[in-house]
């Protein structure tokens, strides 16, 4: 739980909601866990599955029923798609072989790391199949499980439970000083991107990619302007011009600057579809996406979608988004359809049935 991100987030507001609606429930990250007394345990995230596989097993071995939101996104490609950052790496190693040549990095990774990878596939695909109940995010989360994984009975076992968001977070003032500075120093609209400072959410290809824009404000939120590549987006920003980086922000205040966002640009390599993007959005925020990950299902036609790897892609996208009127259709279908409160009506519905076959009652 230290190191906050979407899987994060799931897990207490899906624990927030559940509670709402007269389920006891207890959030742990112990590896092992006691389970006396719990009819179920809910594990999230096959991605950690060195630990999460220990997880399932202690629950079976208490005879406990084990459901899973596997949270799974394909990485098998990124290495490549991220190459260009490795010259940038935080290890010496790392930084000397990727000016060499950005690849090098990568081809060695693969072969040091190829055993451990393999492992990591096979306990994430024994926590799939050894769990009584999945709830992916979306259908096409389900469908990638089954043909990777090699696994298709899982369709069978398996309830789309979507993200979501709390369209009722309404912050209407800065907490502490240190965002009201912030938000003194923002100019009035920008196009934002909230997210960890890392490759793979694709910050240093947004600045790139509106390299030849500089009216048009460029902000950032998140933790990670401290590691090798976060000085590097700081450098291509200082650069630029008219590019902001904000750090991190307490979650319950990120509405404030939501509000005054015109576009949010998420050129990500992986979502489920993105927490941040259905928060911009019930905010009036137009938004643009990478088209990676399930985005069709619950994005539409409400946003723009970009190629995270084409900066020509990405820039076409937000100046389309920028010059257009705010889409507030997409705002108001997620407040219809990607709450917390109806995502946990789903897994409690779910759970019950689970339960009914076991014969346990909530």
């Amino acid at each position: 739980m230290e190191k906050w991100g979407g899987d994060t987030t799931q897990v207490i507001k899906t624990g927030e909601s559940l509670k709402r609606l007269g389920v006891a429930v207890d959030i742990s990250s112990d590896v092992v866990p006691n389970l006396n007394g719990y009819d179920l345990v809910h594990i999230f995230n096959i991605q950690t599955s060195k630990t999460g596989i220990q997880q399932v097993q202690r629950a079976k071995q208490q005879g406990v029923a084990v459901v899973l939101s596997p949270i799974y996104w394909d990485l098998r490609n990124i290495d490549w798609q991220v190459a260009y950052v490795y010259p940038y790496g935080e290890r010496k190693i790392t930084s000397v072989l990727g000016h060499i040549h950005p690849f090098l990095p990568v081809i060695t990774r693969r072969i040091v790391r190829y055993p451990f990878r393999r492992k990591l596939w096979q306990w994430s695909r024994n926590m799939l199949v050894t769990a009584d109940l999945l709830l992916p995010n979306s259908y096409a989360e389900l469908e990638l499980l089954a043909l990777l994984f090699n696994v298709p009975y899982l369709r069978a076992k398996a309830v789309v439970v979507p993200n979501a968001v709390e369209p009722g977070e309404t912050v209407t003032e800065p907490e502490t000083d240190y965002e009201r500075l912030k938000l003194q120093e923002l100019p009035s609209e920008y196009v934002l991107e909230v997210g960890r400072i890392e490759p793979i959410k694709g910050q240093s290809t947004l600045i790139q990619a509106l390299s030849r824009n500089p009216d048009i404000p460029l902000v950032f939120i998140g933790r990670g302007l401290e590691t090798a590549y976060g000085r590097y987006c700081i450098q291509l920003g200082k650069a630029r011009g008219n590019t902001y980086f904000v750090g991190e922000i307490p979650y319950r205040s990120l509405p404030l600057f939501y509000r005054r966002a015109k576009v949010h640009a998420l050129p990500s390599l992986r979502e489920s579809p993105g927490l941040a993007t259905l928060e911009a959005a019930i905010h009036g925020a137009n938004c643009v996406v990478s088209y990676y990950g399930p985005v069709n299902e619950y994005f539409g036609s409400f946003v723009w979608y970009c190629n995270p790897t084409d900066i020509d892609s990405i820039r076409s996208a937000i100046l389309g988004a920028w010059s257009s009127p705010r889409k507030l259709e997409l705002g108001e279908r997620i407040r219809k359809e990607f709450t917390w409160e109806i995502a946990a009506q789903v897994t409690l519905a779910a759970y019950e049935q689970l339960l009914r076959r076991k014969k346990i009652s909530l």
